[in-house]
């Protein structure tokens, strides 16, 4: 049996049995007790590294263009001259910055990638236009819908072209 704990705000933890789909909560004193229960911490976890590159198509109400990303999720697109840095992935959460030099803008953004990774959908703002600068996390900006396009294969489009 497997067994997950994760650290309470305000002291315990929550414990979960996977295997029984039984969940509780005990004190850090219940738990010190019990020395009988193996808990597997997040820390003790594997990392599960996820791979965000290709290109992907940003859509915007008003406007699409394509980002080009290496692994990490970093890269530059083709509105503004602009650039995407990723800050942080967990499960599926995707967070990240950017920067266009043509129009002098910067911001975030905050996305949620669908269970299979070729879709995220969330939001981005501005944290400095021109120069005005420390702009609130979303006050203004807009929603963000990104899809990770096939990969084109050169050798396919090649035996074509040779038909």
């Amino acid at each position: 049996m497997r067994h997950r704990a994760f650290p309470l705000i305000g002291g315990g933890i929550l414990f979960l049995c996977v295997d029984l789909i039984i969940i509780g909560a005990l004190s850090v004193a219940e738990m010190a007790h019990d020395q009988s229960l193996l808990v597997e911490t997040e820390a003790s976890l594997p990392t599960i590294s996820l791979d965000l590159s290709g290109t992907w198509r940003i859509e915007e109400e008003d406007k699409s263009y394509e980002a080009i990303l290496d692994v990490q999720g970093n890269g530059a697109y083709t509105w503004q001259g602009g650039t995407i840095v990723t800050t942080k992935v967990e499960n599926r959460l995707w967070e990240g910055t950017w920067s266009q030099p043509e129009n002098d803008r910067e911001g975030g953004f905050e996305v949620l990638l669908s269970k299979d990774f070729s879709r995220a959908e969330g939001a981005w703002w501005y944290t400095r236009v021109k120069n005005f600068r420390n702009i609130p996390p979303g006050i203004t900006g807009g929603s963000y819908v990104l899809i990770r396009l096939p990969p084109i294969h050169t050798d396919k489009r090649r035996a074509h072209e040779e038909d």
